[in-house]
């Protein structure tokens, strides 16, 4: 794109933020300042002033090389922006960070991204001895608990279509058998949340519990998870409970139900 010529060049302050915005939104990857303020026509300090402005407002975010992207904000634009995972995202980020806070475990935040979990985000809590940050990652269903929880939402073509597929295993903890896990979801329907052993990394166990939609249709799950030698139903008996109820509570409030 070739900078703008003097005539064409935004001059409100709103006409400039919203030409910055469109061309950061039109661009194919994130982009230096610099290089907005020469497809923009707009002088570098101005450009850079915009994008501070636009970032604060979460129409673009900086990348972890300080370029400029679209911003989740954007999703608010949008007819169907509830649906959108980046809105989801910024919807239930305090809860995330409240649930990481309470329980003083990692905590996630995971979608059903049609043929994997997908990790949105991921809050760290202050334990020393924590795990890696998962967000972005994308893992079999059927290996980690906020999958094994959305598994359980699933209708019967597509839960009998999955068990039907190869399923990784990754150790000897990662469960399998079709008939083993459909047993298993029928526990996690009645219980209302998911727990998994060591099924994807060994010493690393996880629970999940659903955020659900104003039609009761689960849109993502939250999840904690950390060591297992602290880890566990038998060490912690309470906190898939305490968990779900926390939840419960605040989930609506966050996503307008």
């Amino acid at each position: 794109m070739e900078s703008a010529t003097a005539a064409s060049r935004p001059v409100s302050p709103v006409d400039r933020a919203f030409h910055v915005l469109q061309v950061v939104v039109a661009a194919r990857e994130p982009l230096g300042v610099r290089e907005i303020g020469r497809r923009s026509g707009l002088p570098r300090s101005t450009a850079s002033r915009l994008v501070a402005s636009l970032e604060q407002l979460g129409m673009v975010e900086r990348t972890a090389d300080a370029l400029v992207a679209p911003g989740s904000a954007l999703a608010t634009l949008q007819p169907t922006s509830a649906n959108t995972p980046m809105l989801l995202r910024d919807q239930l980020r305090p809860l995330l960070a409240e649930v990481s806070a309470t329980f003083g475990e990692n905590a996630g935040l995971a979608i059903d991204d049609t043929d994997a979990l997908l990790y949105l985000d991921q809050a760290v809590s202050e334990n020393p001895v924590s795990v890696d940050d998962v967000a972005g990652e994308r893992h079999a269903f059927h290996l980690v608990a906020p999958g094994v929880l959305t598994m359980a939402s699933w209708g019967r073509d597509r839960l009998d279509a999955f068990l039907a597929s190869h399923l990784e295993s990754v150790n000897d903890y990662s469960i399998t058998d079709p008939k083993t896990i459909r047993k298993r979801l029928q526990r996690v329907r009645s219980d209302g949340y998911a727990w998994t052993n060591q099924e994807l990394d060994i010493g690393i166990n996880g629970v999940a519990v659903g955020v659900y939609d104003a039609d009761n249709q689960l849109v993502a799950t939250l999840s904690v998870y950390g060591p297992s030698y602290r880890l566990s139903p038998t060490e912690r008996p309470d906190l898939a409970i305490e968990l779900l109820a926390l939840v419960q509570h605040r989930a609506p409030t966050l996503l307008g139900k």
